[in-house]
């Protein structure tokens, strides 16, 4: 398959061998240590808009990343299991890498991102149409792409807990209602027959190619004044359970009231303890909220993004009260998440973000805290210095 990058003059083969990091580390390893763009070479870790990605090939202008983790879970075309026929050109996986996901990107960053023409080839096995060729800036990778990393790459490790993630490829399966992914097995195997395009368990890890030839790569975030205002427009028109692009991620809107949205991440941002040490504890104490208002609220958002996000009063409802585990004061922040009540006010698709995620509300004892398992609240809850995943709420003035 060929790679053609407008504005690039080169494109390298992918492959080389990769040192195991990362995707394929267990919990005792220690993550590779990324390298600064302008000194990386194939099969270093590099950061590149607040991600840490592979890079997979290198020209004289520029890499190939791809992400070292999954982004997100989420059906290769919209959820549900029924007829299809799609291809990566019409699916919704790709309209999200290509509008919400690159908008996470600031334009400074954008700037580097070249746009690559991708020749879909059918599916060598099968003989499925792999559909028109298709201009991204943000990508799924081919078989003939995946089939040439090693496998230590190929396969994709612990993402928040869950071993050996299956994560989707743009190639065709079986037919046109199922897409190729790479396996969970250890050897990260491609199974050319595929999974129903509909699966919203399947994994997604982006590829792009990055130009740096001739422009500065950007160390900090920094979003003009603009960019913000396209963002805020964005939330204005947006409905209740649209997703829109704000800081660094992807947003379901679950509210809008009096001109101010409330957002719950598209995906978990962490996993973290709720708290640091297994103790009685309430949100108004727990380390997991210091952090959210503190670094996660300063590193994640420009500051003409954090204007526009305005402090909740955040409180409990009867319905919070399973157990006699008191849930504290009410507390005022900037970053949140959810409590069990607010967390039973979303659809199940958007409570079900593949993992089990922190809400705010204690558990049975006062030293756990309850969780969703994938769409359905644990209200015994987890011990609270357990690592768990993490979705953040804000609220935004629009």
């Amino acid at each position: 398959m060929k790679k053609i990058l407008l504005a690039v003059s080169a494109v390298a083969v992918l492959g080389l061998a990769y040192l195991l990091t990362g995707c394929g580390a267990s919990h005792h390893e220690t993550p590779k240590e990324a390298v600064e763009l302008s000194n990386a070479s194939v099969g270093d870790i590099v950061v590149f808009g607040d991600i840490r990605w592979y890079v997979i090939a290198k020209t004289d202008t520029g890499y190939t990343l791809l992400s070292e983790k999954p982004v997100i879970k989420q059906a290769f075309r919209q959820a549900g299991y029924g007829i299809f026929n799609v291809t990566w050109e019409d699916s919704t996986v790709r309209a999200w890498l290509n509008d919400k996901f690159y908008n996470t990107f600031t334009e400074e960053e954008k700037a580097l991102i070249a746009k690559t023409h991708n020749i879909n080839v059918d599916n060598a096995e099968y003989g499925t149409d792999g559909g028109g060729d298709t201009d991204d800036y943000i990508y799924l990778l081919s078989v003939d792409e995946a089939n040439a990393l090693d496998n230590r790459v190929r396969k994709c490790g612990i993402w928040y807990d869950l071993n050996y993630q299956w994560w989707w490829l743009r190639s065709p399966g079986v037919n046109t209602d199922y897409a190729t992914y790479v396996g969970k097995r250890e050897d990260g195997v491609i199974d050319p027959h595929g999974d129903i395009a509909g699966n919203d368990y399947g994994a997604v890890r982006p590829a792009l190619n990055l130009r740096i030839a001739d422009l500065p790569v950007p160390t900090t975030m920094n979003r003009t004044p603009a960019e913000v205002e396209a963002e805020l427009a964005e939330i204005a028109a947006a409905q209740i359970e649209d997703v829109v692009a704000f800081g660094r991620y992807t947003w379901y809107v679950t509210d809008k009231t009096d001109g101010v949205c409330t957002l719950l991440c598209q995906g978990p941002v962490a996993k973290q303890p709720y708290n640091d040490t297994k103790t009685d504890i309430t949100w108004e104490n727990c380390s997991l909220r210091r952090w959210l208002n503190e670094d996660f609220y300063n590193s994640k958002f420009s500051d003409g993004e954090k204007a526009a996000i305005v402090t909740s009063h955040n409180t409990y409802v009867e319905d919070d009260y399973h157990y006699e585990s008191d849930c504290g004061n009410d507390t005022d922040d900037k970053v949140y998440i959810f409590s069990y009540s607010e967390a039973l006010t979303v659809s199940d698709e958007i409570r079900d973000c593949g993992v089990d995620w922190w809400v705010r509300t204690p558990g049975k004892y006062q030293s756990d805290a309850i969780y969703i398992g994938l769409r359905s609240p644990v209200t015994i809850g987890n011990f609270v210095d357990s690592d768990m995943a993490v979705r953040p709420v804000i609220k935004v003035r629009y």
